[in-house]
């Protein structure tokens, strides 16, 4: 202040305000589902809550799952809307029923056809197409035919195709714009004349197929992104699934069994891309036969060529795909793990409770100490007996726990495959399965009573609030009441085949353990030592990815090694790491090659989490 005593208004101006703000370090969390309106198939970054509330909408699961991830702790949430189409209009132009001009909507919803209006002009050939924002009454789309490009194209239609010269019926006019729905409504004087549309859908209640098909998509377009957590909306690891011996009874066709009916479960798959998207198709039995569901026009076999009566077909499973997602993100481009739950039970009453959790199988250890299911009588029942977990007679040579293991294929049915070492490679450490369902209190409810819902978004949220080091083991839920309680022997069970419950305690409902869902034979049994070596594998990305596209030779290497062990010294000091040896390794062939080789030897922090208290008495 410029006087001590004199009065009068001063000021001073203050530096610092302008200064970007450090970007949080939270996991970043994606969240995969379904919504009646928003951006499809694009990653959205959730600023506010609300914001994204108000553009995805109420209806489906993308909105629900941000709010459970975020009233857990989950700070940076990414929103990704699977299963909404676009509205394709095709035959614009021609007098054919084939051909001409096709008009295909950005926008993905039920509305998208009334979304966008057009008038096609063919007076004395001028082969004019004109395209308008319903809502905005602006043109986004102007070309006249003669033209090799638009005068007027803002990407919110794509067209594609050509007119037949001189032909095709004019389509109201300047004056007189009809929506997409009112064309393919209208009838044309000049014969043979077929316009088609296909209307735009949301999306929001897909049977199990068109789910696995929406996350197939959406796992191929977001193999590149940067995110730590996958969590896929309203899948399961037990869904029903003909390779389980669940019954398909609908007919060959076209049409996908309706949501939740008795047919509304996983059959085999095959998958192939045809001039830039994914065509599916599925079957009830694996072996041979025609496929069941299938696309327009191709009951039996592919573009390619593919006979579908063949053994094309491939077991699938929501957690499986999950996996192998994460599992190939992680090799390639950022450590992720994923979150996915169970079905609930059919109701809250002791005997439904009983039977889901279900039993265990009966092992069987040989003279090499193998453990083994040794028939299907000895196989296990419920969540205790799902084959992934427990193990199940003929499923992976009988072998105890099941798992989930890398094949050649990335399908169940491939050749699995083994690490340097010469063991299975795990990719069960990439994924934790949520048994849990619970009573859950966020905005997205406006009741105030809370819904019931599994808890894979909200443990997700969780563990992303904590210190790699810090398990999510007896850490407190907040925002969740349980609806049913499990007996101590119940979730000692469940957490032995690798289930991720809760429990009662008097401080709250705390998380009973935190398994990954890898073997118990697995280093990577535990959710801390995933988070560490996460940890450890984006430092060394950092340190290296420097030494990307520079010369080789031994100084670069010693540089190279300094920089990772200062990486690795960092996280020593911050107690992620006990201990760890570092060495980069080149042959003269590899040299050649511009290959190099870290080999990295860790000792994590391991979680406390099991304290034995022994007492003694004495006399005096």
């Amino acid at each position: 202040m410029s006087f001590n005593n004199l009065p009068g208004v001063f000021h001073e101006k203050q530096d610092g305000g302008l200064a970007i703000l450090e970007a949080s370090t939270a996991p970043k969390i994606l969240v995969l589902g379904t919504a009646d309106k928003g951006p499809a198939e694009t990653p959205w970054v959730v600023g506010r809550t609300q914001e994204a509330a108000v553009l995805f909408g109420s209806g489906g699961t993308l909105t629900r799952g941000m709010y459970e991830v975020k009233t857990a702790g989950g700070e940076q949430v990414i929103l990704f809307r699977i299963g909404a189409t676009a509205a394709v209009l095709e035959g614009v132009g021609v007098d054919t029923a084939a051909g001409g001009v096709t008009i295909t909507t950005s926008v993905k919803d039920d509305s998208a056809a009334s979304d966008y209006s057009m008038y096609w002009d063919n007076t004395d050939g001028a082969q004019r197409l004109v395209v308008k924002n319903v809502d905005t009454d602006a043109v986004v789309y102007d070309r006249s035919f003669d033209q090799p490009s638009p005068t007027i194209d803002l990407g919110e239609v794509f067209v594609s195709g050509a007119p037949t010269d001189g032909e095709g019926s004019d389509i109201g006019d300047q004056y007189d714009f009809k929506t997409l729905l009112e064309v393919s409504q209208l009838s044309f004087t000049l014969p043979d004349n077929g316009v088609t549309l296909t209307a735009g859908t949301d999306g929001t209640s897909p049977s199990r197929m068109k789910m696995y098909e929406n996350l197939f998509r959406a796992y191929k377009l977001l193999e590149n992104q940067d995110f730590d957590h996958v969590v896929p909306m309203d899948v399961y690891l037990d869904d029903k699934n003909v390779a389980d011996g669940d019954t398909f009874s609908g007919s060959p066709g076209t049409t996908y069994p309706v949501a939740q009916s008795d047919d509304d479960i996983l059959l085999y798959f095959y998958a192939e891309r045809y001039e830039g998207e994914w065509m599916f198709w599925w079957r009830k039995t694996k072996s041979s036969g025609s496929p069941d569901v299938y696309p327009v026009g191709y009951a039996a076999s592919t573009p390619s060529g593919v006979d579908l009566t063949n053994t094309a077909f491939h077991e699938v499973n929501f957690a499986y795909q999950l996996a192998q997602f994460c599992y190939k993100v992680s090799q390639n481009t950022n450590e992720c793990v994923g979150f996915i739950g169970v079905r609930p039970p059919s109701s809250i009453g002791l005997k439904d409770i009983s039977n889901w959790v279900g039993e265990e199988p009966t092992y069987t250890t040989d003279s090499n100490g193998n453990v083994t299911i040794d028939s299907g009588s000895d196989d296990g029942s419920g969540l205790l007996g799902n084959k992934f977990m427990a193990g199940k007679y003929g499923f992976r040579s009988n072998a105890a726990y099941g798992g989930f293991i890398a094949t050649d294929s990335g399908f169940l049915d491939g050749v699995e495959q083994q690490d340097r070492g010469g063991h299975v490679i795990d990719i069960g450490k990439y994924i934790s399965v949520v048994g849990q369902w619970a009573t859950v209190y966020n905005a997205f409810d406006t009741t105030g009573l809370g819904y019931i819902t599994s808890l894979a978004p909200t443990y997700s949220g969780m563990v992303s609030s904590l210190d790699p080091k810090s398990a999510p083991t007896n850490k407190v839920l907040s925002s969740v009441k349980l609806p049913f309680r499990l007996s101590n022997s119940d979730l000692d069970k469940l957490a032995g085949m690798r289930y991720i419950f809760c429990a009662s305690k008097p401080k709250g409902v705390v998380i009973a353990d935190a398994p990954t869902a890898a073997r118990p034979d697995s280093d990577y049994r535990r959710l801390t030592t995933v988070r560490i070596v996460k940890l450890v594998v984006d430092a060394i990305r950092d340190a290296a990815d420097a030494f990307i596209g520079e010369a080789g030779g031994a100084p670069q290497r010693a540089a190279l090694q300094t920089a990772c062990e200062a990486a690795l010294a960092r996280l020593q000091s911050a107690k992620y790491l006990q201990r760890y040896e570092l060495s980069i390794t080149q042959t003269p062939a590899e040299r050649v090659s511009g290959l190099a080789t870290i080999q990295l030897v860790l000792v994590p922090a391991f979680e406390l989490r099991q304290i034995t208290l022994v007492i003694s008495l004495q006399a005096v």
